[in-house]
């Protein structure tokens, strides 16, 4: 019976997140702005057959290590330039991230905990998010989760009195891979969780072994910048990227806010309570029993080793000013292991705190589905709430039309809550985690297969439909106007054209900017499209969408734009 489990737990775990993460998954348009800078820069590496130094809109690009931008031409090269191509391999990372936690787990921890481990992290909002949007985390935290898993079985079989410094090297060798995810943090991370938990364990002086630490740190700087020293040697400018790579993108953004996105200490629990619903309110009974206190057990110390390094991470982006929810994406799978260990329990202690546990996510859940209920009463009244500034929004341009999606999604989410509380209410643990997780996988399935297409339709399909029109219009060296229109490179990408950039501050300017010979289109939203005409600019009209038009100038040489 055993042997039919260890075979039927994985090909649930394939099958079931096959769907989740998958289908669907190139229908929607890449979201600006982070996907849309992703998914550009990889097409223009992949069409200029550039493996090293990355562009946007024809100019160096060094905010990113190249991980991302390899995963994504490889995704181009299998499935063509699309969405579908710009997000495969991060769907993958993720399917292979939740098989990576189920099989590590399963030795130390047991099968059937192992497998919910894998069940809550794959469920939860935030991963999905993450899996189905292509940004730089997901591949992070695969290769950190390999790291992690890969050196403490290393350390488990020199505890043995066996070799393990093999798998420590591995170990290092995905660190290196985390590097080339998203920079310095690659390494940082699993450097001080290292040192910290051996440690705790008193087995520090593995790494001053000389078959431990001296090849590893050898083949982490070997992988991890690799790319670093290549696109030195390469580049015209020598290694003048790292200032703006290290010194802006690293300790820039950890020591001040960039681009306004900023929070308090606290910022991260609040996308915790929504980015891993219904699981977060357990957490603090997770923290509590979990089994991290003694070190003679494989199974305390798997999940001591999971939890420093989720601390570590957590406190790490609390201090740094610069905060965005993807940024704690690598705690998840630490979180998803002591909440399957939690459940694994056969009777309830403090049924209070369970109790409680319970009514919070149910009421975050109930009040989410409520909200939705409530949004095409609420989209009704924005013109005559927000005033003037409604007018500049492209998405309340026109008449918005939520359809049948968003009440579907608030009759999932209300049913969800009321079956959490009717499972707490029984106080049996297997009840109350099935009940949890049907309705992480209701919330996650919901925003994604009804909420996040309508996003697409109303937010960036419009745009994307005025891009590839402007690509019929224009030559392949041409360019795009966009006017008042920033952030948005998804244009790029859906219109394998250049953009430019102009302010409405600079609005007398825009005819001159028409007399450039690749230049004949712009793009604007309805509103500065009106302030055109308002300032006699002789703009004329090409076709309007969503709040958006493109449209073309009579410049001042005299010349008319293409119809």
């Amino acid at each position: 019976m055993s042997k039919i489990i260890e075979i039927i737990y994985p090909l649930i775990l394939v099958i079931v997140f096959s769907l989740l993460l998958f289908f669907n998954l190139g229908s929607t348009t890449v979201i600006d702005y982070d996907e849309g800078v992703y998914a550009e820069v990889s097409r223009e590496m992949y069409l200029a057959s550039e493996p090293v130094i990355p562009t946007l809109n024809g100019e160096d690009f060094f905010e990113k290590p190249p991980m991302l931008y390899w995963s994504q031409m490889l995704g181009y090269k299998l499935f063509g330039i699309n969405a579908l191509g710009a997000r495969a391999i991060n769907g993958l990372s993720a399917l292979a991230t939740v098989l990576i936690l189920f099989f590590s787990a399963r030795i130390p921890l047991g099968s059937r905990t192992a497998f919910n481990s894998s069940l809550i992290l794959g469920s939860s909002f935030l991963f999905v998010y993450l899996s189905r949007v292509a940004m730089t985390d997901m591949l992070l935290t695969m290769f950190l989760t390999i790291c992690l898993v890969s050196s403490w079985y290393g350390v488990e079989r020199s505890i043995k009195g066996q070799n393990g410094h093999f798998l420590f090297w591995f170990g290092c060798l995905a660190a290196g891979g985390a590097m080339l995810s998203k920079g310095a943090v690659g390494a940082f991370f699993p450097v001080i969780t290292a040192v910290i938990y051996l440690i705790s364990i008193n087995r520090i002086g593995l790494l001053f072994k000389k078959n431990w630490l001296l090849p590893g740190t050898l083949i982490l700087v070997m992988v991890g910048f690799s790319w670093y020293l290549l696109l030195g040697f390469l580049h015209p400018e020598g290694f003048g990227f790292m200032k703006d790579l290290f010194l802006k993108h690293h300790i820039g953004r950890f020591s001040s806010a960039m681009e306004g996105h900023s929070g308090p200490f606290y910022y991260y629990f609040i996308v915790l309570l929504i980015g891993f619903l219904p699981w977060f309110s357990y957490l603090p009974v997770a923290v509590i029993h979990a089994p991290v206190v003694s070190s003679q057990e494989p199974a305390s110390r798997f999940v001591r080793l999971f939890v420093i390094f989720s601390i570590i991470v957590f406190i790490f982006f609390s201090f740094a000013a610069t905060k965005l929810p993807n940024y704690i994406l690598p705690v998840l799978p630490g979180l998803a292991l002591i909440t399957a260990v939690l459940f694994n329990r056969e009777s309830i202690k403090y049924p209070i705190i369970w109790l409680t546990a319970g009514w919070v996510s149910a009421a975050i859940i109930g009040l989410l589905g409520i909200v939705l209920a409530a949004a095409p009463f609420i989209f009704s009244y924005l013109p005559d709430l927000l005033g003037e500034n409604s007018r500049k929004a492209p998405i309340l341009a026109e008449p918005v039309q939520l359809g049948y999606g968003v009440w579907v999604a608030a009759i999932l989410f209300i049913f969800s809550a009321f079956m959490i509380i009717r499972s707490i209410h029984k106080r049996h643990i297997e009840q109350i985690f099935q009940a949890l997780l049907l309705s992480s996988f209701i919330v996650s399935a919901t925003i994604f297969f009804t909420i996040m297409p309508l996003y697409d339709r109303l937010m960036n399909l419009p745009l994307a439909s005025l891009a590839l029109e402007a690509a019929e219009l224009t030559q392949a060296d041409e360019r795009i106007v966009l006017y008042n229109v920033s952030d948005r490179p998804s244009v790029m990408f859906a219109s394998n054209r250049r953009t430019i950039y102009h302010s409405d501050r600079n609005i007398q300017q825009l005819p001159a900017l028409f007399d450039e010979k690749d230049i004949s289109v712009g793009i604007t939203t309805n509103y500065y499209y009106g302030r055109l005409l308002s300032h006699s600019i002789a703009v004329h009209e090409i076709k309007r969408q969503g709040g958006f038009v493109l449209f073309g100038i009579v410049a001042q040489s005299g010349t008319p734009a293409p119809p």
